[in-house]
């Protein structure tokens, strides 16, 4: 494990800065939320930015072929990867992907660092005030439930997607695993499937899956609150290794 001191009073960092590991499932969703967690940091220096320890690793098997058809479990090599991360100096985990914690209890609970649940930190950063709630997210992470029971218990209501709007949330979310884009067509489907969110009233749009944060910055999203599961969970990232607050935008 490399642990490195300031030595210079013009290179120094807090003390007590900790160490954020990541567990990359998805290669392009891993890399959006370093992005995001760098994107968050007013940075004077290279050193302002903290240590992250990044196991990008696309062969840990697949979330939804488990789900669906029952094939390896990705639970135990999640779990694996989390303490490894931790041996290399690691303070707190985080697992971009909002499918992968269906399975939270079989890898973020005995782990041997701290784990973050991308649910409770999307979730927390709605306002108090009560909100209509669309979540987008893949077929398994909406079946689980689990953003809707958190939602609910936060006095939140959901909208409910038909099965249409499932199947453009799927293709999106396909396409954009592959190549952090999607065509025209997929953009204009979106798009409609947006405005028809808007005509019934939902206020909040929660992209949960982190492949829709590569899109989020699109003009389709506004005059609808975004709230993004991949900031959501860089921002509650750098809050628990104690990063600087005068660092943060």
């Amino acid at each position: 494990m490399v642990n490195i001191v300031p030595v210079h009073s013009d290179v120094t960092w807090p003390g007590n800065e900790g160490v954020i590991g990541v567990v990359g499932v998805a290669p392009w969703a891993t890399l959006n939320f370093c992005q995001q967690v760098y994107s968050l940091i007013d940075a004077k220096k290279d050193w302002d930015y903290p240590r992250v320890i990044v196991d990008s690793n696309s062969k840990i098997p697949s979330r939804g072929r488990h789900l669906q058809l029952g094939e390896r479990n990705p639970s135990p090599f999640i779990f694996e990867s989390i303490n490894e991360l931790a041996k290399s100096g690691a303070t707190v985990a985080v697992v971009p992907c909002n499918t992968a914690h269906i399975l939270f209890s079989g890898w973020g609970e005995n782990a041997t660092i701290p784990v973050l649940s991308i649910i409770n930190e999307t979730v927390s950063c709605l306002s108090a005030s009560k909100k209509r709630v669309a979540i987008l997210g893949s077929k398994d992470l909406l079946l689980s439930g689990l953003y809707q029971h958190a939602l609910t218990a936060a006095g939140h209501s959901v909208h409910v997607l038909n099965c249409q709007h499932q199947v453009v949330i799927n293709e999106c979310i396909s396409a954009l695993k592959v190549s952090q884009t999607i065509t025209d067509s997929l953009y204009a489907e979106l798009e409609c499937f947006i405005n028809v969110l808007r005509n019934q009233s939902v206020d909040t749009i929660i992209l949960a899956c982190t492949e829709l944060s590569l899109i989020k910055t699109h003009s389709l999203w506004q005059d609808v609150k975004v709230i993004d599961s991949n900031e959501a969970l860089a921002r509650a990232a750098l809050r628990e290794i104690n990063f600087r607050k005068d660092r943060l935008r």
